[in-house]
């Protein structure tokens, strides 16, 4: 199946973006230990909130696909669990449709976004930094995002019963 080789890849090239993501989040602790360390013996470090900020953001964007591959997020099933089988199948499917779609235009902009940063020239308020990659990551990481949802959504069309009525 089409579907499979794909997902498989969806997989192992989420591999590497968790260990970007790690890589940063432990950039994030070792700059924030740093600047406590250095404000209390000295003065705190210039431009470390701002950093922590973008590693931030890059972080919660190439994390995203992994919570919606390994189904790690929370599910709100307070109406749909009263629905058949098959009706939940197909809000489901629709959910996948409606996220693909949203995080699909949400890569678009922000990518659009990054490219007015970085042909405006525009730089960080305080380390003057050029700002536009991680702009990039984080529309990469939406974009990534909609192709895990973009899988789901075929395998849910696969699983659409043709009576919504059925039991189980």
């Amino acid at each position: 199946m089409k579907n499979d080789n794909f997902r498989s890849f969806l997989i192992k090239f989420q591999q590497i973006k968790l260990l970007l993501a790690g890589i940063s989040l432990l950039l994030m602790v070792v700059i924030g230990f740093a600047n406590v360390v250095c404000r209390n013996l000295w003065h705190p470090l210039k431009g470390s909130f701002e950093i922590i900020g973008y590693l931030g953001a890059i972080t919660i964007a190439l994390s995203l696909g992994s919570a919606q591959l390994e189904k790690k997020h929370i599910i709100v099933d307070i109406i749909t669990r009263k629905y058949t089988p098959g009706w939940r199948r197909l809000t489901t499917t629709i959910g996948h449709f409606c996220g693909a779609l949203f995080f699909s235009l949400a890569a678009w902009q922000t990518w659009a976004w990054g490219d007015t940063v970085r042909r405006s020239g525009e730089t960080s308020e305080t380390l003057h930094l050029t700002f536009y990659p991680f702009i990039y990551l984080t529309a990469f990481g939406f974009a990534f995002l909609a192709l895990v949802l973009f899988s789901d959504l075929g395998l849910s069309l696969q699983k659409l019963p043709t009576n919504l009525k059925e039991r189980p």
